[in-house]
């Protein structure tokens, strides 16, 4: 995956962190629904579009290296075939994990830059004290 840290150890820009937050909530409830009943056919159309939407959001929200890290991992639903219930648990597992794998990137990108900003102030501390 993508690390969530630049070489120079800034952070990514995700230009709206709370919509991503909001797209993975929706498409993890969306895959807990699917696993509690079987579909009939207008249900997994219905979840298709649902699908194909969420990802169609996700591309517009993500930065250009993670937008390119998840078109190569989240591979489009057939169109114009049936799709089963299990492509569409895979599909949405797969974005499930993929979305959280960031989310656990980004805090552990956060505590990496926090502990070097502390760092950083400890050290301007000793210099000066010295």
């Amino acid at each position: 995956m993508t690390t969530p840290v630049r070489d120079d150890g800034a952070l990514p820009a995700i230009p709206d962190p709370p919509k991503l937050l909001r797209l993975g909530a929706m498409i993890r409830q969306t895959l807990e629904e699917i696993h509690a009943m079987p579909l009939d056919d207008r249900g997994r159309r219905r979840l298709v579009e649902a699908h194909q939407r969420a990802v169609a959001e996700l591309e517009r929200t993500l930065p250009p290296d993670l937008r390119s890290e998840f078109d190569d991992l989240a591979p489009p639903l057939r169109t114009g075939a049936t799709v089963s219930d299990a492509d569409l648990r895979i599909a949405q597992a797969q974005l499930v994990g993929w979305l959280e794998g960031v989310f656990e990137g980004v805090q552990f990108a956060v505590a990496v830059h926090n502990a070097k900003v502390e760092h950083s102030r400890t050290e301007a501390d000793r210099a000066r004290h010295r």
